[in-house]
């Protein structure tokens, strides 16, 4: 193996880069990290005007999500500084101090740290042109992500489509094999439409769903969900967080099962006629406090409130339908308050102003 020799006396260094990065910082690291490093402190450095992530991610090749990964890494290791102010998140490496190697000839304020550089952070969906899509599609990930959809749809994606699947990865910050699994998804549903995809792409992103597993579970929970959804006349779709927290309540805290929940919504739907969370509540509340765990059970707290209702004389003036057994007898008892359900589903009267 050959020696290896330096020249001392043609160079120039231009970016001081500090040994404890070379020799403690750097060995660790992903080697894309440390391409991210070298261009960004020379950048810093330099006080690079107009500098972005996204500059930085076409000189390189990489995706921007990719250099704000790395970066974000820099940071946990204690290597810079990252600060959020609005919508740019601005970089310091003031804690580095590099200093040039002895022997160059720098004059005293080229070494002085120079002030902070300002990062543009994607906090808007950006708008990728032709040309750009062009640059990421040579990346080995891109390219992996149109082939595979492409495989998945049949057909070849248009220009807009690979903007709209590109956004997945680079905005959305979604691992490629999510995006596959979200796209065979919205496909065996039904729904092969980009813009419907790029719902679903955001909502995962938003649940910070980063791996397939992850993924199904997410999605499983969401089918059980449907038939509930269809029984309250509803179109399925994503449960928003309000109606997340009492699916949630219902299944976790109650421990009630779907077909518990469906009763529940099927009754509320015949009664009021809508979906309303808050009325579902007033009937499932009661059944965890009576302690009901099947079907079985509901029904015989129907026939026992029947069998009151019957002997107290209260049948009076039923309709026929009623007398038949209908889920939705008017009833004094908390169980089957109807009335204060109502009340709960219903706004809340605004005062009137004087």
């Amino acid at each position: 193996m050959p020696a290896l020799f330096f020249n001392q006396d043609q160079y120039d260094f231009q970016i001081p880069v500090s040994d404890q990065f070379i020799l403690h910082d750097m060995p660790e690291a992903n080697g894309n990290y440390v391409k991210v490093y070298l261009y960004v402190f020379r950048s810093f450095y330099r006080n690079i005007p107009d500098f972005s992530t996204a500059k930085a991610a076409e000189m390189l090749h990489m995706l921007e999500s990719d250099v704000l990964q790395a970066l974000t890494y820099w940071q946990k290791q204690g290597v810079l500084t990252l600060r959020q102010d609005g919508e740019q998140l601005w970089i310091s490496f003031g804690a580095q101090k590099p200093m040039p190697p002895k022997g160059t000839h720098i004059s005293e304020d080229r070494v002085q740290t120079p002030p902070e550089a300002k990062v543009i952070r994607v906090e808007r969906k950006p708008v990728y042109s032709p040309e750009e899509i062009e640059i990421y599609s040579r990346n080995p990930t891109t390219k992996r992500l149109f082939r595979s959809a492409e495989n998945l749809l049949g057909q070849p994606l248009g220009p807009s489509d690979m903007m709209i699947l590109f956004g997945f990865l680079d905005y959305y910050r979604l691992d490629v094999d999510v995006i596959l699994f979200l796209i065979q998804t919205c496909i065996e549903s039904g729904n092969r439409s980009f813009r419907y995809m790029e719902k679903v792409a955001e909502d995962w992103s938003d649940h910070q769903i980063d791996s397939v597993e992850a993924a199904e579970k997410y999605m499983l929970r969401f089918k059980l969900y449907l038939p509930v959804f269809k029984a309250l006349g509803m179109n399925y779709h994503t449960p928003n967080d309000t109606e997340q927290e009492y699916f949630d309540r219902w299944i976790y805290q109650y421990g009630f099962s779907l077909d518990i929940i469906l009763e529940a919504a099927r009754r509320t739907f015949q009664k009021t006629g809508k979906a309303s969370f808050k009325y579902m509540e007033g009937i499932l509340n009661p059944w965890y406090q009576q302690s009901v765990k099947t079907l079985s059970d509901i029904a015989a707290l129907d026939s026992a409130f029947r069998e009151t209702k019957v002997s107290s004389g209260m049948n009076q003036g039923v309709s026929s339908q009623n007398r038949k057994g209908s889920y939705f007898t008017p009833s004094t008892t908390p169980y089957y308050d109807y009335a204060t359900y109502e009340k709960l589903a219903k706004p809340a009267p605004e005062e009137s102003e004087d």
